[in-house]
């Protein structure tokens, strides 16, 4: 099955049909298949959405690319999502996560690549298009997206400064109990939880410098690398003006 998935790969689509009725089954596949192939007299389907949503830690990925999400009927893909639950099913893969995430490391492009190749090759992601945050943020992990002839749609770059991406995360707490983000400053939680949230060791000051220097490190080439499909958006804005920049120009392409 190894050397089917290495020849066929880009023609293979994982399809989970687990607590599905036949006939649900049978019109997700049916859909997909219009998707893909057509007579010659039909016209061009028109492709899902594809979205890279990138930018320095606490630029607001998370919460935008949910909202983008829900409003497009797009697939969420969460590079940090896929690392937690990997997190928790591998304990060797665990480990290296672990550690690289609590010292604000990049956690192996050979684990990252191999979560987000599998993410990208289920049928949802196919017939629905997606959008993606936190992907790419290094040269191989840009080439993984071209040896998967995958080509984006649109690439947002969320911008700010340090300063910004400093004072966002030192605001952030975690409730321990349900894993909801609260923001002290602008969406502080009720006194009866208040008292039990945490910092997190990935959003500590030094932490944040060294993420955010990391990223600066980076990003000329990931720009370059999308340039003709690139959008800057100033992140340091209210959620909503980030969102209402988001929507304008994913419904109105250049």
């Amino acid at each position: 099955m190894r050397g089917v998935n290495t020849v066929f790969n880009q023609f293979i689509y994982e399809h989970n049909c687990c607590d599905k009725v036949q006939s649900e089954v049978e019109k997700e596949l049916v859909r997909i298949l219009k998707l893909r192939y057509r007579s010659q007299n039909d016209s061009p389907p028109k492709r899902p959405p594809r979205i890279l949503l990138i930018g320095p830690p606490g630029s607001g990925r998370k919460t935008q690319s949910k909202i983008i999400a829900e409003q497009f009927g797009l697939v969420r893909i969460s590079v940090r999502d896929l690392l937690k639950t990997e997190l928790r099913e591998n304990p060797d893969n665990g480990a290296i996560i672990s550690k690289c995430i609590d010292q604000g490391e990049p956690v192996p492009d050979k684990i990252v690549n191999h979560l987000v190749q599998t993410r990208l090759s289920q049928a949802d992601c196919q017939l629905n298009g997606w959008i993606m945050d936190g992907f790419p943020e290094s040269e191989a992990q840009v080439n993984l997206l071209k040896s998967m002839r995958i080509k984006p749609s649109v690439v947002f770059l969320l911008e700010q400064n340090e300063e910004e991406s400093i004072r966002r995360l030192s605001n952030r707490r975690i409730d321990p109990v349900t894993g909801i983000c609260y923001n002290i400053e602008t969406d502080p939680a009720d006194d009866s939880i208040a008292t039990r949230l945490i910092e997190a060791p990935e959003d500590k000051y030094e932490v944040v410098k060294l993420k955010f220097a990391e990223w600066s490190s980076k990003v000329a080439k990931i720009e370059d690398a999308y340039k003709i499909i690139l959008n800057i958006i100033a992140a340091d804005k209210p959620k909503e003006i980030v969102t209402e920049n988001l929507v304008e120009m994913i419904q109105t392409p250049s």
